[in-house]
This record gives C-alpha cells, sequence and structure tokens, in this order.
C-alpha cells in the first residue's frame, strides 16, 4: 500500500536497533481508521521500504489514536561488527539568534501581551527563547527545545490566531490542518525552492537516527532552581501561560500526547514532578498519562492533576481544552469536605480555607505506599497533605527520603477533623 523507495533511510539503517521503524521526516499518509492524512508509516530497515498493509501511527493520538505496530523485530547485526550510535545532530545557536526579531508581528506574543501586558510578554520571549518565522506563516511562533546542557534539539513553528489558538490551513488537497511544523523542515523546503544544497549540519540533523527532540520543551530552565517541582503540559504555550498563573511551579511541555516518556524526561531524575494532561472526549490523554507516571515513578516523584478531569463539562471535553483555557477562562470548583462545607486547614494555630483539589500524586518506589495531594487555598498559595493508600490523611511516620523529597517543612495539623502532615506555602 504504502510500497516505495525511502532514501534518507539508508543513511542510518540498523542504527535504531529495529528492523521496523517509523517514518522520518513530514511527509504523511490517508489514515486507514479516520481517513484523514495524518498517518506516519512504518519502514523496513532491512529492505528501505515502507511495510505494506496498515502498519504505523495517526497523528491524531486523541481523535483517532490508531496505531498498529508490525513488531519490533531486532535487525540482524554479524556479532564481528560492533556499531555505535551516531551523536546527536543539534540545531546551531545562530540559527536560533537568526529568529529572535519582529515579535510585533508575532501573533502568540502579541496573544501574551494581550494576556499580561507588554512587560511580562517580554520576559517570557526572554525566559522561553520564543522566535518568530515568517517563511511559511508570517507571525508564527517558534518554541525552542533546549535541553539542561544548552543544546538545542528542535524547534515547533506555530501559528496562532488572535485569540490564542493554533491557527488551521488548508493543504492542496482541501484538508483542514493544524498550522504547526518544525524549523528543520521549512529551512530544507526553502534550499529545495531554491535548488540549493542544504547546510552540512541540516542534512546531518534531518539524517540522524533517534528522536529530533530527546528533551522537554523549557529543559534548560531547570538548572536555575533544583529544587523548585516541575509542572508537565502538552502544549509549549501552555507552559509558557501557566507559569504565570501558577510561578511556584517549573513549567515544560512534553510537545505533544505521546511524547512523554522516559527517554525525554532524563533530566527529571529525583524531582518533583506535576502532570497536567489535556482533556479527551473519552479521558483517553488523563489515562495515557496516568500511565506513563506510573513508569516515570521509579526514577521520579511524580503526581498527576485530575483538576481538569474533575471540573470539565462536556463541551470542554469535545473542544479538548488545556490548563491553559483553564486558567484564562475557566473557574474551578469549590473543594468542600465530606458534609459540603468547604474544606479546612489549621496548622500552627492559622486556619485556612481550601479553594480546589489541583493534583494527587502517582505512588512509585519511593513514596512506601503514602501520597501527596496539592490544593489551591481561597486567597492564594497552596497547601500539601500527605494520605495513605486509601486516601485518609496520613499523621504516622514516614521515612527521611520521603523528607528529602517532599521537603522537611512538613508539620502536624489538623485537616477538616482529622491529623494530617501539612506544608503550607502562602
Amino acid at each position: 500500500m504504502y510500497a516505495g523507495y525511502v532514501g534518507p533511510y539508508k543513511h542510518f539503517l540498523f542504527m535504531s536497533g529495529f528492523r521496523y521503524i517509523l517514518e522520518r521526516g513530514s511527509k504523511k499518509h490517508t489514515c486507514p481508521a479516520c481517513g484523514r492524512k495524518t498517518f506516519v508509516v512504518y519502514i523496513d530497515t532491512m529492505t528501505n521500504q515502507a511495510v505494506t498493509g496498515d502498519y504505523g501511527r495517526c497523528d491524531r493520538e486523541v481523535n483517532c489514536g490508531y496505531f498498529r505496530k508490525p513488531g519490533h523485530v531486532p535487525a540482524f547485526i554479524p556479532s564481528a561488527i560492533k556499531v555505535n550510535p551516531a551523536p546527536a545532530v543539534n540545531i546551531p545557536v545562530e540559527i536560533l539568534k537568526q529568529y529572535r526579531t519582529s515579535y510585533s508581528g508575532n501573533s502568540f506574543v502579541q496573544y501574551l501581551a494581550k494576556l499580561f501586558g507588554a512587560d511580562i510578554a517580554s520576559e517570557l520571549v526572554t525566559r522561553y527563547q520564543i522566535g518568530t518565522s515568517n517563511n511559511r506563516w508570517p507571525g508564527a511562533a517558534i518554541f525552542w527545545f533546549i535541553n539542561q546542557a544548552g543544546e538545542i534539539r528542535a524547534g515547533q513553528v506555530k501559528l496562532f490566531d488572535h485569540d490564542g489558538h493554533t491557527a488551521k490551513y488548508q493543504d492542496k488537497e482541501g484538508n483542514v490542518k493544524s498550522a504547526t511544523t518544525w524549523i528543520h523542515s521549512i529551512l530544507q523546503r526553502g534550499f529545495m525552492l531554491k535548488k540549493q544544497p542544504l547546510p552540512t549540519w541540516l542534512e546531518s540533523y534531518t539524517q540522524q537516527s533517534g528522536s529530533y527532540i530527546s528533551c522537554l520543551f523549557g529543559e534548560q530552565l531547570l538548572k536555575q532552581d533544583k529544587t523548585k517541582p516541575v509542572a508537565i503540559v502538552e502544549a509549549p504555550a501552555t507552559a509558557i501561560v501557566a507559569s504565570v498563573y501558577m510561578p511556584e511551579f517549573i513549567w515544560l511541555a512534553a510537545g505533544s500526547l505521546s511524547y512523554l516518556n522516559s527517554e525525554r524526561t532524563k533530566a527529571l531524575h529525583g524531582r518533583k514532578v506535576v502532570l497536567f494532561p489535556d482533556l479527551s472526549t473519552d479521558g483517553k490523554a488523563f489515562i495515557r498519562w496516568q500511565q506513563v507516571a506510573k513508569e516515570l515513578s521509579n526514577f521520579m516523584f511524580i503526581q498527576v492533576s485530575d483538576i481538569l478531569e474533575l471540573h470539565a463539562t462536556e463541551d470542554d471535553r469535545q473542544k479538548g481544552c488545556d490548563l491553559r483555557d483553564f486558567l484564562t477562562h475557566l473557574k474551578p470548583a469549590i473543594g468542600k469536605d465530606s458534609e459540603g462545607n468547604l474544606l479546612k486547614v489549621t496548622l500552627q494555630n492559622l486556619t485556612f480555607e481550601i479553594k480546589s483539589l489541583v493534583a494527587v500524586s502517582c505512588p512509585g518506589k519511593y513514596t512506601d505506599g503514602l501520597q501527596l495531594v496539592t490544593f489551591e487555598m481561597v486567597g492564594g498559595g497552596h497547601c500539601e497533605a500527605i494520605v495513605d493508600g486509601s486516601g485518609e490523611f496520613y499523621s504516622g511516620e514516614f521515612s527521611e527520603s520521603l523528607k528529602r523529597m517532599w521537603g522537611n517543612d512538613f508539620k502536624i495539623g489538623q485537616a477538616g477533623n482529622a491529623d494530617c502532615w501539612l506544608s503550607i506555602k502562602c
């Protein structure tokens, strides 16, 4: 069905260690499930050909979710030959600097200025290294994926409308698509149209094995504070906006629902992390990140926030709202105790009212069966409470390693009528 020569793959045959790999680049085929041109096929590295049949993955992970693997069969490599993976190729910093321009026409930066004012918008541009691309869609934003070592792994290009939503466009076949691409694809297309050879770095970059990204958006911010908790959302735009509303976290983004995995989160080893999955019609996004959180809990303390799932309307789910929509438009429900009253917490003779639940932890090997619950308080600030495996407030012993992980400022207080370990940050 998708037979044909796939030239670039000859440059990294066997480098993945698997016989079948997903096709690289921006080329898409028609999905056998939803009929959209959003399907990425599998390549047989033994033949450099696309695998016949409906083997591949649809990019519409929530609304379609089709994913059929031909089987990860290890490619044959003679035992006498040792193959070392080629080093990752990064985007030169000079390329990033070229796109630090035209912010007055950058639709996303202007959206930030409308939300927060020019001064905060300018600070966000600097903090997250936001760029501007006028090549394919004038006024599009560039979200650079920069790892903790300062290496530029990728640049996501996205055009926004005046309301801060991703703009749409029609391709040559009349299909409506999201105005999103990658900077290397734009550069590659530009040289091809001019019939010019690719620069050495760009040719090597597009031919490298493994992932172009291999890190989280905003990862470079981790080295500024090694103890501050981390929050992860799907979209870079959401991370940037949320960093203003909830500055108690370092805000990062996976870039896509399926991009969150152990490979791209290595820099978070030993950190406190909260995931904020997007909404979906059947909760598929939330369930998927819950499953990923269980895997990641082996090397970090991780929570999955269900604040959107708890307070979303059916219309919110149909629209696929995310935390940015929640923070800028939606109003969370007020948290109440079992008797219908506002839940109150008391610590050192000070009493606070709980506004809403923010996150509940995903227990891992570090937690000894305990979980951490994070609340937003009326009037501002956050409260963290420790609960046991059954969800009851906990006031017993917990290990020194947990104290170091959760913070040494926990003290015995009261949540409702129950004694509990509490930490309150006003």
